[in-house]
């Protein structure tokens, strides 16, 4: 089951969907504000078709799946508590009422909702079908584009926390710690402070995210005019061309398409050398790529891994990512399914990309995370970090990290539903308070302004200092 299991959160697949430009996901998540995409209006060319309108036929068949599934699969035979049974009796009325597949999907979102936990979601099949062009294929066609930044949600502002100095953001002008105030002529802080004050931090700086991802998504070629405020404190709006993706798009299974890219580098830092590997999904056709940047980082003296807003992925790569650094076997925790469980084992890495004996990095090793580091990523950070191979800077990380599969149901949609929990080497829960660093260091808008990375910075410190090799010349 683990070559199956997948640790994407229901809200991240909505992030997925925009990364492979289709309409998002219905997550089993707190209500928020409609997306800015949709609240402030999308120019023709970038319109999505969606099947939501569309009559809903056999809407109780397709109910009555979605709830005997999970019903059948659940590791919690309580249901977190949840009479499952009173569920289907009080939705299955509305859900044979429901007229077109976009009511439907309301009611088993509503369903899935109330038992209160990550990885549960209604994908609609538009999304999970669609290519990785253009709006899942919409009428351009064309590949899925980038602006080249990234936001979060620093001091309640929308800030541009990370930026590719080869991008269309930095090309135009755009630097990290200017404020993100409207998206085609749409102000953004309304939107945002529209979401429930209820909401704990991690939560809504990863809504807040999802609200704008959405807003900053298009196909290659496509011109998007953004409102920043720069460091001067003055407005500038700059129209900002899509350009082709880092890595590639693809697609696992019936999920919705999702970018995938992985980058390393070397850097000096009190005459030591640190390696620095960043990427941002858990997916197989990053492994060949991880391999190669350890064979290319093995002679560093520390390696740091930043894997902030890494929401996760195909959960066995966690063990394999963890063999590089652990000399004997280790294991990152266990999932739970109902009737059995599983040891997710690290074994030592011991052989390079051209089959060459190697020891596993024995070095300093610093993880990088923060509230949009999710699922696989939480398995993994906190299984070093509860072993004592690993130092963890950053923020709290999620705190959704349930095993999960996606099911198609009868009208076409996938059901997205967590099959098991997991616990940690220590035997906590990973879901609910995630991974939390040894070295908090959040992100301050001062910081970014000034051309700083706290986090990452904080971490190549450590590393180097920690370093046991002889000084390099």
């Amino acid at each position: 089951m683990v070559s199956r299991a997948l640790f994407l959160p229901g809200c991240a697949l909505v992030l997925a969907a925009c990364a492979g430009r289709a309409p998002g996901a219905v997550s089993a998540s707190t209500s928020v504000p409609a997306p800015l995409a949709a609240a402030c209006g999308v120019p023709a060319s970038q319109s999505s078709s969606s099947l939501a309108d569309a009559p809903a036929t056999d809407p109780l068949v397709t109910f009555d799946t979605a709830w005997a599934i999970i019903r059948r699969t659940h590791w919690d035979t309580t249901y977190n508590g949840v009479n499952w049974l009173a569920v289907r009796e009080e939705l299955r009325p509305r859900a044979q009422a429901a007229r077109t597949r976009g009511e439907l999907r309301l009611v088993l979102s509503d369903m899935v909702s109330r038992l209160k936990q990550s990885h549960f979601a209604i994908i609609p099949q538009e999304v999970s079908d669609a290519t990785g062009a253009s709006n899942g294929g919409g009428s351009s066609g064309r590949p899925t584009g980038t602006l080249g930044f990234e936001t979060r949600l620093v001091e309640s502002l929308t800030v541009v926390s990370s930026i590719d100095s080869t991008g269309p953001a930095w090309q135009a002008g755009v630097r990290t710690g200017w404020t993100v105030e409207g998206i085609r002529g749409c102000p953004v802080a309304p939107r945002v402070a529209q979401l429930p004050t209820t909401l704990e931090p991690r939560r809504r700086t990863l809504m807040a995210y999802q609200m704008v991802a959405g807003a900053l998504s298009g196909a290659e070629g496509d011109t998007l005019a953004v409102t920043f405020r720069d460091a001067a404190n003055q407005m500038r709006t700059v129209p900002l061309v899509f350009a082709p993706v880092r890595g590639s798009v693809v697609k696992f299974g019936n999920l919705p398409p999702v970018e995938a890219h992985l980058e390393w580098q070397r850097v000096k830092r009190d005459g030591r050398t640190v390696g620095i590997i960043r990427f941002n999904i858990w997916m197989p056709v990053l492994a060949a790529r991880f391999d190669a940047a350890m064979d290319s980082l093995r002679g560093a003296d520390a390696i740091v891994l930043d894997v902030r807003g890494n929401f996760g992925g195909v959960g066995g790569m966690s063990m394999g990512f963890a063999g590089h650094f652990v000399d004997s076997a280790y294991a990152l925790g266990e999932m739970h399914q109902r009737g059995s469980t599983m040891k997710f084992l690290a074994n030592p890495r011991r052989s390079d990309t051209r089959n060459r004996p190697v020891r596993p990095f024995a070095g300093p090793l610093a993880l990088v995370v923060d509230p949009l580091s999710a699922s696989t990523t939480e398995i993994f950070a906190g299984g070093l970090q509860a072993i004592g191979r690993a130092t963890v800077f950053g923020t709290q990380t999620a705190g959704q990290a349930l095993p999960s599969v996606p099911e198609r149901l009868p009208n076409g949609d996938i059901l997205y539903h967590a099959i098991a929990d997991f616990l940690g080497p220590t035997g906590k829960p990973v879901e609910g308070d995630g991974v939390r660093p040894d070295t908090v260091t959040p992100l301050l808008r001062r910081a970014l302004l000034d051309g700083q990375d706290p986090a990452l910075d904080a971490a190549i410190l450590w590393a180097a200092r920690r370093a046991a090799r002889p000084l390099i010349p």
